[in-house]
């Protein structure tokens, strides 16, 4: 781990010296929140993030939308995508802060959710076919799963449990793909003065609305106060749509259990 970080150190330096013309950056990676590599840089009062491996064009397009720090250069290093955004200082709002603001919530999700040039952007390497992509989605999660070989998740309980996630899936109501954010939860959620922030973009994709929005309001935001944030968002608070919110918390609190194990943490 500290080699990768020693090297992608190195990377950061020469970009830059090639974008700024300015040597002697400090640069340290940043690990909370973050599943691309993600550096933050300084050099006297001057603060940037540096992120590989990163798709720029659509970065480039949720900076223009301003739901993410926006891209101040990008390009290829040693056959690796890079992008250097602003720096972005804020506070995580926690679920009181979402709670009381889900108008600004619904408001800022639905801004991406249909920004059409940015769908544009995804689908070129997706299906737009709701029934697909959940199959696809679902054989990923049990490759997964074959793949592992913790006991503590290959019981009885667990094994039935998947079978009904499978099972479930076949009865969701479809919905038009829309970009969706890859990691919702507050730690990855910033609010600056009156607006709100997202950063570690890099897996973004096309897939149901609910699998960010649904989580988010899962995890944060008391089943009563649903209704308020879809009457913003524009969409009613009906029994399919409630069932599509249900089941990508259960498949996501699954797919949270395989990556921890994936990663050797105690089961």
């Amino acid at each position: 781990m500290a080699t990768m970080q020693a090297i992608s150190i190195e990377i950061a330096q020469p970009l830059l010296q090639r974008h700024f013309q300015a040597s002697q950056w400090h640069i340290a990676r940043l690990t909370v929140g973050q599943q691309k590599a993600c550096f933050v840089a300084h050099r006297g009062e001057q603060h940037v993030f540096i992120k590989l491996d990163v798709p720029i064009a659509a970065l480039h397009r949720l900076g223009e939308i301003g739901v993410a720090p926006r891209v101040l250069a990008s390009g290829e290093f040693g056959g690796a995508t890079y992008v250097i955004q602003e720096f972005i200082a804020g506070s995580y709002p926690d679920w009181q802060w979402l709670a009381n603001n889900l108008p600004m919530l619904a408001g800022f999700i639905r801004s991406y959710h249909t920004d059409q040039p940015l769908t544009a952007l995804l689908s070129r390497k997706a299906t737009d076919n709701y029934t697909d992509h959940i199959a696809l989605d679902i054989s990923t999660l049990q490759q997964q799963f074959r793949s592992l070989g913790s006991i503590e998740l290959h019981t009885h309980e667990v094994e039935a449990a998947f079978g009904r996630l499978k099972s479930w899936s076949k009865r969701l109501e479809p919905a038009i793909l829309v970009p969706i954010y890859p990691d919702p939860n507050t730690k990855n959620i910033l609010l600056c003065a009156d607006s709100l922030v997202m950063v570690d973009w890099g897996d973004m994709e096309l897939s149901d609305p609910m699998r960010d929005a649904g989580l988010i309001l899962w995890w944060y935001v008391l089943r009563h106060r649903w209704e308020e944030f879809f009457r913003e968002y524009g969409l009613e608070l009906d029994e399919d749509l409630i069932e599509r919110i249900f089941w990508w918390a259960a498949r996501t609190s699954f797919a949270i259990a395989l990556w921890h194990c994936e990663h050797g943490y105690d089961g």
